[in-house]
This record gives structure tokens, sequence and C-alpha cells, in this order.
């Protein structure tokens, strides 16, 4: 089921039970360092953690994180996995096709997406405001690659060439991102001409 952004906006009326980022492998992640401090700032009685959890072990986690009301976030390699279990999804997670930011609400899992806003951000900060006429080269083809396409999308004259082991992968996210993306097979022929290159791998 796919609702609007008007239908799952909003902050939560009370504090999760628990909070979370969710990885594998996840022990690199800066991610509680910061949160943490920032939640120690606000005042906010709850701890962030990161948990490490296989493909394999994702749905059991996400049913036992459910019975705590658990949020948090999403990193490599579950952000689509946690799509395709989302109840409810913003406008803008179901276009990515992936989640970064999810949540329960009244026992339905909602899933969004905040990767789109935060590279927008980055580019321009890396590249000037103006980045209508880009020229992308993006290595990867999973749930943080698309969130770039959806955010280059917005460029205008924008265009992105994917790099990526997997061809068909990357065919397959360019058809969602017609007219400005295309997959390009050599690395050499991809970066020439770059205004800026994305890095969407786990690497």
């Amino acid at each position: 089921m796919i609702a609007s952004e008007a239908e799952t906006a909003g902050p939560l009326r009370e504090y999760p039970g628990q909070l979370v980022l969710l990885g594998h492998p996840v022990d690199h992640s800066l991610s509680p360092i910061f949160q943490n401090a920032a939640l120690r700032a606000a005042n906010i009685p709850l701890v962030y953690e990161a948990l490490d959890v296989t493909p394999a072990a994702l749905r059991a986690t996400m049913r036992r994180l459910k019975t705590s009301r658990a949020a948090g976030n999403v990193t490599i390699p579950h952000k689509i996995a946690v799509h395709d279990l989302c109840d409810t999804l913003t406008d803008l997670a179901a276009k990515v096709g992936a989640v970064n930011t999810f949540w329960f609400r009244s026992g339905k899992l909602h899933g969004d997406n905040t990767d789109v806003a935060g590279f927008d951000a980055a580019a321009r900060a890396l590249v000037g405001n103006d980045v209508s006429e880009s020229r992308v080269v993006l290595l990867g083809a999973g749930g943080a690659a698309a969130a770039v396409l959806a955010a280059a999308e917005e460029w205008s004259s924008a265009q992105v060439r994917i790099v990526t082991r997997n061809g068909e992968r990357g065919e397959a996210l360019a058809r969602r991102f017609p007219g400005f993306a295309r997959v390009e097979t050599s690395v050499e022929r991809a970066i020439e001409g770059a205004t800026l290159i994305v890095n969407a791998t786990p690497v």
C-alpha cells in the first residue's frame, strides 16, 4: 500500500520505544556518535544504536522492532528490502524504491527517504547552487543510487552516467529515470567532462 506524503508526514506524537540504525556491516558507522550527542543536547531520553542485521535476519528483526515501536534509519544493504516491507510509503520513498528512514505507527511500518534531499544539499555545496547542467557519474545501482537520480531529475538539464558491475540492474535503474540517465560500460568514458562523481556503492 502506498499512501501520500500528506498521510504519512508529520512528527511522531510520542517517542519511539527504540532508535536504531539497520545495516550490515554497520560497526563503521559514525551515526550513533552524532545522533546520541544530538539526543543528549535535546534532553530526549533515548539512545540511538547500530544493529548489524544480516539480510536473512531482516524480517525477524523488523517484527521485533514492531513490538518495541522502534524508529530509525536504514543503510546498505537493506534500503530496498525495508521499502518492500513497508505498509505505507511517502511519495518520495515510493518513487525512489528505497527507504532510509522508518517508524511504526498504529502497528504499521512507515517508510520515507531523506537521502534525496541530503544528496541535493551536498551536491550544491560541492559544485555550487546552480546544478542545472551538471554531468554526474554515478557508481552503483542500488537504493542510494536511485536517491541520487531522484534528486538529479529535478536539475533541469543534468545528465547522469551510471557505472555498475551489474549491467541489468543498471539498465533497469536507468529506465526508471528516462531521458537523462544512461548506463556507461567504460569508467574512462563516463568520467570525461564530469562535474561530479558519486560513489553509491558499499565501498
